[in-house]
């Protein structure tokens, strides 16, 4: 009996560390979703990176910025944006993450892209902390296609 509540105990765990980083993600996706600037640069490391490769008209290409240069951005953005996600891989192994998911961003209430979000996570001082994101841009004619649940 007691063997059978220390498995169990030891098959929670894991969950419990990917509930973790999806709240994680959550949050980072909830300061998106209202431009907070400051919640956007305590959930995220200040040395990380996001890289974006878009396959939009016009804008095909990879591109990178600092997490800094993305704050900054924040805080003169006046678009209400939504980014939601669906379907979610999370990945951990100690104090590192990963989180995958197909995704759709609207701005001001109409459809911008969609895309795969890739976000690298490090558990640090007992918090997860987003270190390296990357994410595909579509062309909003490409998202039916992605599987997105009706809201």
């Amino acid at each position: 009996m007691l063997i059978s509540a220390l498995l169990a105990l030891a098959a929670l765990a894991p969950t419990d560390e990917k509930a973790e980083v999806q709240a994680a993600v959550d949050a980072f996706i909830a300061a998106i979703n209202s431009n907070d600037a400051p919640e956007l640069d305590r959930l995220t490391h200040d040395d990380g990176a996001a890289f974006i490769q878009g396959y939009v008209k016009g804008r095909e290409g990879l591109r990178r910025r600092t997490t800094k240069e993305s704050v900054e951005r924040m805080k003169t953005s006046t678009s209400r944006n939504t980014e939601r996600y669906w379907n979610p891989t999370i990945l951990v192994h100690r104090d590192i993450a990963h989180f995958w998911a197909p995704y759709s961003f609207d701005v001001d209430g109409k459809r911008s892209h969609c895309g795969v979000d890739s976000f690298s996570l490090m558990r640090i001082d007992g918090k997860w902390i987003l270190t390296n994101n990357a994410w595909t841009v579509e062309p909003p004619e490409n998202c039916a296609g992605m599987g997105e649940p009706k809201p």
